[in-house]
């Protein structure tokens, strides 16, 4: 049979619901009403920039927002979540960039070659370019870190003012 090309436009009325289904699965729904999305099973990501079969990106409003960018000859391992976390342009071979975690708002955002490092709360590890294995827990927690290792910051602002230093651990709010 023939495939031709379409576009299907169509305008809910008021509570309408649209929905793509077989004779007794539900496989996708939109409400007029809400503006959810409903999605049975998984959402493949792809098409979009910096997306592979194997690295997907949601943005919100055109901005990074959850990604698990994995740069080419790495383990890649990545996960980021939250505006600006993590980036695309990190490099190297084997385990660097790779195994690194970030949660929050610009978390591990200018990360390059670093790898092992976790970072969850506002901007934590936020200019680690190379640094490894550092654990930042709390807002701006080791946030001037660029290339320290095998730190550990726990609180608000810990750690704030490391750039190079190295197994450090500091607990509580500056």
């Amino acid at each position: 049979s023939d495939i031709f090309p379409q576009n299907i436009t169509n305008t809910l009325g008021t509570s309408g619901t649209f929905t793509i289904k077989d004779a007794m699965t539900n496989y996708f729904t939109l409400s007029q009403s809400t503006g959810n999305v409903r999605l049975l099973r998984n959402l493949e990501l792809g098409n979009m920039i910096n997306s592979t079969p194997s690295v997907g990106v949601i943005t919100k409003n055109g901005v990074r927002f959850m990604h698990n960018y994995q740069a080419p000859a790495t383990d890649g391992f990545n996960t980021f979540v939250g505006l600006t976390s993590g980036n695309f342009t990190m490099a190297g071979t084997l385990y660097s960039a790779s195994y690194n975690t970030g949660v929050g708002y610009g978390t591990l955002s200018s990360i390059s070659l670093g790898f092992g490092n976790s970072a969850f709360g506002y901007q934590s590890l936020f200019s680690n370019a190379e640094g490894y294995d550092n654990t930042a827990i709390g807002i701006l927690a080791l946030t001037s870190n660029t290339s320290g290792y095998e730190n550990t910051a726990v609180g608000n602002g810990s750690l704030t003012n490391n750039t190079t230093g190295y197994n450090n651990t500091a607990i509580g709010s500056v």
